[in-house]
């Protein structure tokens, strides 16, 4: 069965980032049209009769994008609907977007003579170009050989490829996670019901990963009324100070979260260490394929993994 999948993208400055991940994961041929909403269209025409309609259209101006695409891969389709759901923080936010799927009974033109061929050529650009490896490692390799002697690196590579869906089970953490909708204070209970997990998963209604609050982030929020002097050091400061110390507003999870850093469960053990150190951060949520949080990854676990201890007999 042949799926149309659509996208009619609200928010443009996810426009590169939705097209970018949707190559990674190889939707076939998506097509981009200009949309204006109803409404907008309404107004433009009443201000400036359909001549102003039209240069919305002219002058590059129209306030949405719609993608579509004719997807015959049951899990592609899975993954590029997850993959827009993600990149716009959820469809359920406002001024996020739509996405719906239509099924086609017919199509023609989805496989070319070439595509086999294509693959195979890109294939081998890739394993060419991970050929060209940088010779510090090599030259490193080779002084630790002959300082210490090559017994030094017979473990090198040993543990770096075990799935994160091994490691996850050593403590088996359970992660925090709120609703994108979720108020701070109720935040802020969470994070006391599970204190070892220093940061909380924000998903939206199809429970996909969206952003990450930490606790010293829901700090800087609810802290304000108590020491506004630690928070208004300049005037951006200021004025989000100013914001947080309204004793009327809900101020809500979306409110405060920052993009999320994740890894998925075939992930290993060698890329979870890369996004910890990269982003100094000392746990990470662990996603599915379709980013729905499965777990949560510590350092502790991965440094368990590489030094394995026997417990102590009582």
């Amino acid at each position: 069965m042949v799926t149309m999948l659509i996208v009619i993208l609200h928010d443009l400055d996810r426009f590169p980032d939705l097209l970018e991940a949707w190559k990674q994961i190889r939707v076939p041929g998506v097509t981009i049209l200009q949309s204006v909403g109803g409404f907008q269209a309404e107004a433009s025409i009443h201000r400036s009769g359909l001549g102003g309609l039209l240069s919305l259209f002219e002058q590059n101006q129209s306030s949405q994008r719609m993608l579509f695409s004719l997807i015959d891969d049951p899990e592609i389709l899975e993954l590029a609907i997850a993959e827009a759901d993600r990149i716009v923080k959820g469809f359920d936010r406002p001024h996020s977007g739509i996405l719906f799927t239509i099924p086609i009974n017919r199509a023609l033109g989805l496989q070319k003579w070439r595509k086999r061929e294509q693959i195979e050529e890109a294939k081998v650009r890739r394993e060419i170009v991970d050929r060209g490896e940088v010779n510090l490692l090599k030259w490193f390799e080779e002084d630790v050989k002959r300082l210490y002697g090559s017994e030094a690196i017979t473990d090198w590579t040993s543990h770096r490829a075990t799935p994160v869906s091994e490691i996850i089970n050593l403590l088996t953490l359970k992660p925090t996670c709120v609703q994108m909708d979720t108020p701070l204070k109720e935040v802020f209970s969470r994070f006391l019901e599970n204190p070892k997990i220093p940061l909380a998963c924000v998903i939206n209604k199809e429970k996909r990963l969206m952003g990450m609050i930490s606790i010293s982030k829901l700090a800087e929020a609810m802290m304000v009324p108590v020491m506004p002097e630690e928070f208004i050091k300049d005037s951006n400061d200021y004025q989000n100070a100013l914001k947080f110390a309204n004793p009327n507003e809900t101020h809500l999870a979306a409110d405060i979260m920052r993009d999320a850093i994740y890894i998925h469960l075939d992930d290993t053990l060698e890329d979870a260490f890369h996004h910890m150190k990269e982003n100094n951060l000392p746990g990470l949520p662990v996603v599915d394929k379709l980013f729905r949080v499965k777990g949560y990854l510590t350092l502790l676990e991965l440094l368990a993994t590489c030094f394995p201890v026997e417990s102590k007999k009582k």
